[in-house]
């Protein structure tokens, strides 16, 4: 049965590239050893390009009149095929934000300050609506969703139960963008003038500079206030619990804090590295990579390039207090989407699974690797579900992507 049809109206309910890809998935590298392998540099990321062209050159070709100046996607486009796909679903489409027009984007930003304005369901403490049960979910599981083998799914999962509240609770009738950040990165500018962060059309930009503690040396931090503009300005929105892992009712401003040096984490090169992979256990590790502030890995780009060291989002337990979080995680679905759905990895990375049960185990000194079975749940944001049910978004999930 689909995602959309058995969640119900009311919502109750971190690799090494190999030459040959080994038949049985290895257990993952130690910290350092990812850390040591560099992302790909622009000359081999424009090769590896042009390997993979065989798979679509009219697409190829398009792209490359596309892009903006920067490094080559090392994969196509992917066109998912029909024997993968149920046939009983018709998958909701999603897009950049970039490319969705002025009313597009309005009606999205309506419906997320509509959530806000329903009753909360979760039980969470500081909860007051749906908009902080997601927050308030995604807190109380910090701890166990992150460096493990579900991380990607677990998001994945969350982020189809907010695009389907915003959909079921508040008539939107679109589906959840995503913000593509490598195409800002490659296009230059300032961060101030990226489309996302308009004051009228976007999700308002950053705070003002304000002094404060900066544990882990977030370079060149230049905000940490409140959002002074747009639609979720103190004003308009608020932030209902932590900071940290407190979901007690604290209601506070939305805050930013633009690292520049951080968001430029994430550009195509950066991605290039997490798609040159063979298998999922290697995917999901570097796409988080490891907690260190001079290692780049492209999750960590939205979540401390926007958030630094004072912003919401910068927050591990309270980054969806942040509505730009389910923009930013649904780029990193789309990059997870994009990789399964390449020809050379099917129908594999629609059943493969694996990765520690607790966070950091790459040798299974505590648990096991995830498998197919494993149920994750998100709460009463919607029933627990098997990652088997999550690799294939158009089946139950039913969602598809827009080129960017």
């Amino acid at each position: 049965m689909r995602f959309w049809r058995s969640i119900t109206t009311s919502l109750v309910g971190l690799s090494l590239t190999a030459a040959v890809c080994a038949s049985v998935i290895p257990r993952w590298p130690a910290p350092e050893e990812a850390a040591a392998t560099p992302a790909l540099d622009e000359a081999s990321a424009d090769t590896a390009d042009t390997a993979y062209s065989a798979d679509s050159a009219d697409s190829a070709a398009a792209d490359r009149a596309f892009r903006p100046p920067g490094v080559s996607p090392l994969l196509p486009w992917p066109t998912p095929s029909r024997p993968y796909t149920k046939p009983t679903c018709t998958p909701i489409v999603r897009k950049s934000w970039r490319k969705m027009s002025t009313t597009e984007k309005s009606r999205y930003i309506t419906a997320v300050q509509c959530l806000t304005t329903k009753k909360s369901i979760s039980g969470i403490a500081g909860a007051k609506n749906i908009f902080d049960d997601f927050q308030g979910t995604h807190s109380q599981q910090t701890p166990t969703i992150h460096w493990v083998g579900h991380f990607i799914l677990w998001h994945r999962y969350f982020l189809a139960a907010y695009e389907r509240s915003l959909r079921t609770l508040c008539s939107y009738n679109g589906a959840q963008p995503y913000w593509d950040w490598e195409y800002d990165n490659a296009c230059g500018g300032d961060m101030n003038n990226w489309s996302v962060f308009d004051a009228t059309t976007g999700f308002g930009g950053n705070g003002p500079y304000t002094t404060g503690p900066n544990p882990f040396n977030i370079p060149d931090r230049t905000g940490g206030g409140c959002v002074p503009n747009g639609p979720f300005r103190a004003s308009k929105f608020s932030v209902n619990m932590g900071p940290g892992n407190s979901t007690g009712y604290n209601p506070h401003c939305l805050t930013r804090d633009f690292s520049r040096p951080l968001m430029k984490w994430g550009n195509q090169n950066n991605i290039n590295w997490v798609w040159d992979t063979c298998d999922y256990g290697s995917f999901t590790r570097r796409i988080e990579n490891i907690p260190d502030f001079t290692v780049p890995n492209i999750h960590g780009s939205g979540h401390f390039g926007v958030g630094g060291a004072l912003g919401t989002i910068g927050d591990a337990y309270n980054s969806p207090g942040d509505p730009l979080f389910y923009l930013h995680h649904a780029n990193l679905d789309r990059v997870f989407w994009q990789w399964q759905w390449q020809n050379k990895n099917l129908p594999k990375s629609l059943t493969e699974v694996s990765g520690p049960i607790v966070p950091f185990d790459y040798n299974n000194q505590q648990a096991g690797n995830v498998t197919a079975d494993f149920q994750i749940n998100i709460g009463k944001l919607a029933g627990d579900l098997p990652l088997s049910k999550l690799l294939n978004t158009q089946d139950y999930l039913c969602y598809t992507y827009e080129k960017p």
